[in-house]
């Protein structure tokens, strides 16, 4: 690769215009390393939140962390997947959110990779000093030794592919922790994209019935294609009426499991209350500093409940969600969640964060012109 370069697209800060920039490829790459050529990125809320300045962010900085590519380079070690599968050039892959060290007490005692102590996390780290290429807006992804990485099949195409090592893998971790029965009645609070994917994954996991709890119209319909069996408008329903619609609908008991994909606290009070006794409750989307609700320890002690919160995934979770995708794509549109599209260059990325902040799609593809 000597004498290669390649471009991206760097954060400057909020309010300043992105830049594109050209910088060389490794010549040598670390053992385990693997140089990607990437073939699409989309764009995730949370890109667009380090772009509207909503968090604190190193700069300057390559976004993106979602992405397929082609492995171009492999350091000097035999490397293979997450699934045993051996690498080689050429290949087309995912590859997990983080890189982690798999040797601090996170990784090896509490099977909390995603928070090593060592955690690197792609597209949220200085990127103007070599390796360079550290998020998926540009022509190039470096990804770190202690990456999770799956080689893809060919008849699953790209766009379905690369949402897959957020949203979904983090939906999939999910569902592992809380446990999901075959013929569980489950609540989902929110129909974004986090929620969709729930959706996809219980139906195809053997739910009984999935309710969809969210405040737009549109999106419940939408809901309806990813294997969502009821709706509720909690924007035109009491927290009261909405527990006494779930009720209504599980035989009077409650649900089995509730997922919280809203990012809006406060929904989890009436969560909680939609489940039966023995019940367990998903918390995944309210992950803001200071984001607060109310809690009865009545409701949790007396029924015997199970609360859960996870953060991120483990590298197995991207594996299940690749898994669930492949086997249902024809069953469930998960090609239709990436779009529209915008070139790889400094404009093209600008407007595809525009584009998820006006809501024109729910994950906006930017590829190499």
């Amino acid at each position: 690769m000597a004498n290669k370069t390649g471009s991206a697209i760097f954060f400057t800060g909020v309010g300043k215009p992105l830049e594109e920039r050209e910088y060389p490829l490794p010549d040598k790459l670390e053992p385990g390393a693997i140089l990607v050529k990437t073939s699409i990125a989309t764009v995730c809320g949370s890109d667009m939140h380090s772009w509207q300045g909503r968090r604190p962010f190193p700069t300057p900085s390559v976004l993106g962390h979602e992405g397929v590519g082609t492995v171009m380079q492999i350091g000097d070690v035999l490397r293979t997947d997450n699934s045993g599968q051996v690498l080689t050039e050429g290949d087309r892959i995912t590859w997990t959110i983080m890189a982690a060290c798999g040797e601090c007490v996170f990784c090896k005692q509490y099977g909390l990779p995603q928070k090593c102590l060592h955690l690197f996390k792609y597209g949220h780290s200085v990127s103007d000093v070599p390796p360079y290429f550290l998020g998926t807006f540009g022509q190039y992804v470096y990804l770190k030794p202690g990456t999770g990485v799956f080689k893809l099949p060919d008849d699953l195409p790209d766009e379905t592919a690369s949402p897959l090592m957020c949203a979904a893998a983090t939906v999939a971790g999910g569902l592992e922790k809380i446990g999901l029965d075959p013929g569980d009645s489950v609540v989902i609070q929110g129909a974004g994209m986090l929620g969709l994917y729930a959706a996809a994954f219980a139906s195809a996991l053997g739910a009984r019935q999935v309710i969809m709890v969210d405040i737009l119209d549109k999106r419940l319909e939408e809901a309806k294609r990813f294997g969502v069996d009821h709706i509720l408008n909690a924007k035109e329903m009491e927290p009261g009426k909405l527990i006494e619609a779930v009720k209504n609908r599980t035989d009077g008991m409650g649900a089995d499991v509730v997922i919280e994909v809203t990012g809006f606290a406060p929904v989890v009070e009436a969560g909680v209350k939609m489940l039966r006794i023995g019940g367990r409750y998903l918390l995944q989307g309210a992950v803001y500093p200071n984001d607060s609700f109310i809690l009865q320890s009545h409701d949790v002690i007396t029924k015997c409940l199970t609360l859960r919160g996870l953060h991120n995934y483990e590298p197995k979770h991207l594996g299940m969600a690749l898994d669930l995708v492949y086997r249902n794509q024809q069953k469930f549109p998960f090609i239709e969640l990436a779009g529209p599209r915008f070139p790889l260059t400094a404009d093209g990325v600008g407007k595809a964060m525009g584009s998820l902040e006006q809501r024109e799609g729910i994950r906006p593809i930017v590829e190499p012109c």
